[in-house]
């Protein structure tokens, strides 16, 4: 486990603490993590950001900090990271591949630099109750959901819950009605955008 500084931000700013925790779980929702380095360490990292780099680090050997690890993913991206820059980075672990996706120096003045890591092997998952008042599904309908969210299929569903496909099946055609899809792949689609709602 890494030992990252809990450390006040450098520069607060003026929402309260609550207000900026929900960006970062939002971000976590949809596979983000976010990671705020002074030089070569990292002094603040959302839980997101951390199993990145931890995982990454099981991966590799020697680089069991949270600076080596993303040292690691941005060598593999051949990016570097600029003082004061924020930079996109897209990873997966599966298929061993790290890209830099945007890059935007001197964007901070503080004297810090941004990381936002996109895990491409996460699978956007919404909230169970974010589902039932958008959507007003059923509890079965909403496990459902979030199952499909996680990129599991429908026989996998039927046999983890112990119910008949005839029934996964059912709550599939309620999920199509209640969320206006006409496949999985679009209700898949939908339930990933929604994944960043509280």
């Amino acid at each position: 486990m890494f030992n990252i500084s809990n450390r006040t931000p450098i520069q607060p700013d003026t929402y309260s603490a609550d207000k900026r925790d929900e960006f970062p779980a939002a971000l976590g929702r949809i596979g983000c993590g976010q990671i705020l380095l002074i030089r070569d360490r990292v002094i603040e990292a959302s839980a997101t950001a951390r199993a990145i780099l931890e995982r990454e680090s099981r991966q590799l050997p020697g680089r069991e900090t949270p600076y080596g690890a993303l040292r690691q993913l941005l060598n593999r991206a051949g990016a570097q990271l600029p003082i004061g820059s924020t930079s996109w980075l897209a990873t997966s672990t599966k298929e061993g591949i790290s890209r830099l996706v945007n890059q935007i120096c001197n964007a901070r003045s503080d004297g810090t630099s941004a990381v936002i890591l996109l895990d491409l092997d996460a699978h956007p998952e919404p909230t169970p109750g974010t589902l039932q008042r958008l959507f007003g599904l059923t509890a079965a309908e909403t496990q459902l959901a979030v199952e499909l969210a996680r990129g599991r299929n429908l026989l996998d569903v039927a046999r983890a819950r112990r119910l008949s496909r005839t029934t996964v099946r059912s709550h599939l055609a309620a999920l199509f009605v209640k969320t206006q899809t006409r496949r999985q792949a679009e209700l898949v689609a939908l339930l990933g955008r929604v994944a960043v709602l509280p």
